[in-house]
């Protein structure tokens, strides 16, 4: 009896063979014999007994683990991505694409329809968002930028695809790190942090300040009005900090001319102390827009270079999404705010800027002061 089976050698011994030996010898089968057999399962099923945790999920994909979010758990946003959902009005749906990301821990890059709604949806869940309905209008409204959803499953597009998806060419900020329970939080406060994102990414690395940032500039990059950026602030804990500048020696043409370029902004200063030279002397002098400190702190840029080649491989081939306008952060942001004078006066001598360039006077980083003091290259008057 050549190529036989043990299982079938011993059939055919007088000895019947007993379920622990079966059991025994299943391991040694080949693979049309063992628990892959339909008929051998079928014999064996009103005596085996269920399979343990491990064999099952051996044969079986594993499920999604749903386990209470760490407190400590942050989870990487990249602020250029952030501020495109916002101006889209697609945070609602971006915050479902997240946490999909996050429960996807064995990296299947799919999550099934049934277990998304069981995790989003159920009321002991501890990922639940919003209900059913609303969560099936996310998840068509998601269709082609986010996901794709095909035989009961949703296939979670990369970092690049939906970033390409949202018009956003290159990924420019760092990427900041922000804690997962704000996930299953509010969808004011996910907004709220979304928009704080982008003040956290702009602490630089050598002081650890940020450069002032008109409300103006904001609500272009973000579509937010100025009362709903202070809403989101207060929220997200963002600090605030105002700058002033300091121009000329005083004098009543140059007050004129000044409250005539910077409005109400503009008034005379006295320096008492004698800061900026002679004491008593008095200066033209206007508010700068605020500068701001996000909650989050920066993570390392990772894969972000990857990302951007594979974002300009897709607008050369057009896949480009729902054909929304793009918004360039390299041009509402441009580069006016120097560390000290001898950057400031590089830029005014090559003369590729415009107008006004300030540089911050020194100032201890331990400083607590909630104002700082510019000073201006290229003041007309």
């Amino acid at each position: 009896m050549h190529g036989r089976s043990p299982f079938l050698a011993s059939s055919c011994c007088s000895q019947q063979p007993t379920l622990q030996s079966i059991r025994a010898n299943l391991d040694n089968l080949p693979l049309h014999l063992g628990w892959g057999s339909s008929a051998l399962t079928a014999v064996l099923r009103p005596h085996h007994h269920p399979l343990p945790p491990a064999s099952i999920s051996a044969v079986q994909p594993a499920a999604i683990q749903e386990k209470r979010p760490s407190p400590t758990a942050v989870f990487k946003l990249y602020p250029d991505l952030a501020l495109a959902m916002l101006r889209t009005n697609q945070t609602a749906v971006g915050r479902i694409w997240f946490v999909l990301r996050e429960v996807d821990t064995r990296g299947a890059g799919w999550v099934s329809e049934e277990q998304c709604r069981a995790l989003l949806t159920e009321r002991d869940s501890t990922w639940r968002v919003c209900g059913w309905r609303q969560l099936r209008n996310l998840l068509r409204r998601g269709e082609g930028i986010f996901w794709q959803r095909r035989n009961g499953r949703i296939w979670l597009a990369s970092v690049a695809k939906a970033a390409a998806a949202l018009q956003v060419e290159r990924l420019i900020q760092r990427p900041t790190a922000v804690p997962v329970t704000i996930l299953t939080a509010k969808l004011s406060v996910v907004r709220a942090h979304f928009y704080a994102s982008f003040h956290s990414s702009r602490q630089t690395a050598d002081t650890g300040r940020q450069k002032p940032v008109a409300r103006a500039t904001l609500n272009d990059l973000t579509t937010l009005t100025p009362k709903t950026q202070r809403a989101y602030e207060q929220t997200a804990h963002v600090k605030a900090q105002a700058n002033f500048a300091v121009g000329k020696p005083s004098s009543p043409e140059r007050l004129q001319e000044t409250a005539w370029k910077k409005g109400a902004a503009s008034f005379e200063l006295v320096d008492r102390n004698g800061r900026q030279g002679k004491t008593g002397a008095t200066y033209v002098a206007w508010q700068l827009p605020n500068s701001y400190r996000g909650p989050h702190r920066i993570m390392a840029r990772g894969r972000q270079k990857q990302i951007n080649r594979e974002l300009t491989d897709l607008f050369m081939k057009g896949m480009t999404g729902n054909g929304q306008k793009g918004i360039d952060q390299r041009t509402c942001l441009v580069q006016r705010y120097f560390r000290n004078g001898r950057l400031a006066a590089q830029a005014f001598n090559q003369g590729k800027i415009s107008g006004e360039l300030y540089w911050c006077s020194p100032q201890p980083a331990q400083a607590t002061s909630y104002r700082r003091v510019w000073h201006v290259i290229g003041q007309t008057g």
